[in-house]
């Protein structure tokens, strides 16, 4: 795991919008753990702990970016959601997997590699370009309200 390495933030990461960095800033930290999981005498068993955080966590904040989607009428809202779905089902494969063989430790690490190298880099970043052109001037989505249906509370 020697070329696993932890996600330094930086700006270069930034989307530039307030909810989403601090949000990937939180599944960077997880992610950050994850490493540190895997370096231990004991990788299979917090791998496993983390990777159901890294879960439940990344549910969380993809209903954030899909509210925001809604909201702001993103014209990929589809395949951006289906991108969500595809990486939710597969740290759920993941997830039962992982107890069953040290080698299913590599797909643990291709994941985090999709996830922080494809999905925030490219596709966030596709997303954040176009809700920083439909935002108000100066507003931050940090009241966006999940139970309340779709919509931002402005």
């Amino acid at each position: 795991m020697d070329h696993l390495k932890p996600v330094q933030w930086s700006d270069a990461l930034s989307v530039g919008v307030k909810l989403i960095d601090n949000e990937h800033l939180l599944l960077f930290s997880i992610y950050n753990d994850l490493v540190t999981a895997l370096r231990t005498d004991r990788p299979l068993l917090l791998a496993k702990r983390v990777v159901e955080e890294l879960a439940g966590y990344a549910t969380y904040h993809f209903a954030h970016e899909e509210e925001l989607m809604k909201a702001f009428q993103y014209p990929d809202f589809d395949a951006h959601r289906r991108e969500h779905e595809k990486l939710i089902g597969r740290l759920m494969e993941i997830d039962q997997n992982l107890g069953r063989s040290k080698a299913n430790i590599t797909n643990v690490v291709e994941f985090a590699n999709i996830l922080v190298g494809n999905h925030v880099m490219r596709t966030d970043v596709k997303l954040a370009d176009f809700l920083k052109t439909r935002m108000p001037s100066g507003y931050q989505p940090f009241d966006v309200t999940l139970d309340d249906g779709p919509g931002v509370a402005l």
